[in-house]
């Protein structure tokens, strides 16, 4: 599998709560962000996606917390494809402050492919497992 792609966020006032750290529901906003631009980088930006015909809907999300995140850091949250299923893929996010490059949250996603005229699940299309699995930087 290729090495993971590394997305930069950075803690903005808004995505802290009244304890001062990144309120936890935030960190599926910045792993879908992350996972987002991964797709662009690596060639398959959503909207491509859709207009061949397929979508892909969250399936499964889950977040183990490690470390508070606070104003002003920044995270580098790196993706990977851990595997490919038949009609699904599994994402492996991890997100660590810049600074000290201590870990802050582990997670995993679930997506699954669907027909967009059918609304049901279809297999990973060749064109997706080729352009997330391939042997490159992203």
């Amino acid at each position: 599998m290729a090495p993971p792609f590394r997305h930069r966020q950075k803690i903005r006032f808004r995505d802290t709560d009244c304890q001062g750290h990144v309120f936890n529901a935030n960190y599926f906003a910045y792993f879908d962000d992350a996972v987002t631009d991964f797709l662009e980088v690596r060639g398959v930006p959503y909207p491509l996606v859709t207009e061949r015909g397929h979508d892909m809907v969250l399936v499964r999300a889950e977040c183990d917390f490690r470390s508070s995140a606070v104003l002003g850091e920044e995270l580098e949250i790196r993706v990977r494809v851990e595997r490919f299923g038949r009609t699904s893929m599994t994402f492996v996010l991890e997100a660590t402050e810049v600074g000290s490059g201590r870990t802050v949250a582990e997670g995993r996603e679930v997506y699954v492919v669907l027909d967009r005229t059918t609304g049901r699940s279809c297999p990973v299309p060749e064109y997706l497992k080729d352009a997330l699995a391939a042997d490159r930087p992203a």
